[in-house]
């Protein structure tokens, strides 16, 4: 084991590790962090020094101000779903705000996020953490829909209603881009986990029905063909239901 930690250590310094377009931590199996490539540094505006060796959750705690605040709760779950099972966890998007060190603020933060067990020797030894922030996609439907509203005002020609579209058309062309590799990011993480997905959703249905594998996947056919909703799709929502909602909602 002090091998592998040491490993963990260098990762660090690993170009590969530090190049990834991603942000990614990598974690211990005590959730603690052991490197932190220059993607997640950006996106969480934090330095290397502050993370590294750090516990996950005390290098990001949840936002004292939301009351309904499950960041935590849920990310430890799915880090630890992901150890127990041995295969990715690909989480729902979560909210999950971050505070502003130089001003003391907190700021509101929509990811998408995918934890992964590094497993050696046939034992899980670490974690992946990878994000993708999806707050731009949050904040431009927030932006659309208070446009929307404006718009059927009997004044269209009002300077607030001027001056949000103007706002609108910025974040929308901004957005654009974004949008695009979100779809494509989302579209290849799907076919890559799928397959696992609806393995996980077999293992539920086979647990609740007591049945064999073959008749919990005619079950999640059938679900799915009722309802005309794909079958990924549909084992992803029994595997979101499963987790059951965070013990502080």
């Amino acid at each position: 084991m002090p091998g592998m930690i040491e490993d963990m250590d260098q990762l660090q310094r690993d170009p590969v590790f530090q190049s990834l377009p991603r942000p990614t931590l990598l974690l211990d199996t005590d959730f603690v962090i052991r490197a932190a490539n220059q993607a997640y540094l950006a996106a969480t505006a934090r330095e290397a020094d502050e993370l590294v060796e750090a516990y996950m959750f005390d290098a990001f705690p949840d936002n004292p101000d939301d009351p309904e605040a499950d960041g935590v709760a849920n990310l430890n779950h799915s880090l630890e779903q992901a150890a127990r099972a041995r295969r990715p966890d690909n989480m729902l998007v979560q909210r999950y705000d971050l505070l502003d060190a130089a001003s003391g603020e907190w700021s509101l933060r929509h990811w998408s996020p995918l934890n992964t067990p590094v497993i050696e020797d046939d034992r899980v030894v670490g974690l992946l953490h990878q994000v993708e922030d999806v707050t731009p996609l949050k904040e431009l439907q927030t932006v659309m829909t208070r446009y929307r509203d404006l718009e059927r005002d009997d004044e269209p020609d009002a300077p607030e209603t001027r001056a949000l579209a103007a706002v609108a058309r910025a974040v929308a062309a901004a957005a654009t881009a974004y949008q695009a590799m979100a779809a494509e990011v989302m579209h290849l993480r799907r076919a890559l986990t799928s397959r696992a997905m609806i393995d996980q959703a077999k293992g539920i249905v086979m647990a609740e029905r007591r049945c064999t594998p073959e008749a919990a996947f005619e079950v999640l056919v059938r679900l799915s063909q009722d309802t005309q909703v794909k079958l990924a799709d549909v084992a992803a929502a029994l595997v979101y239901k499963a987790q059951g909602p965070s013990p502080r909602r």
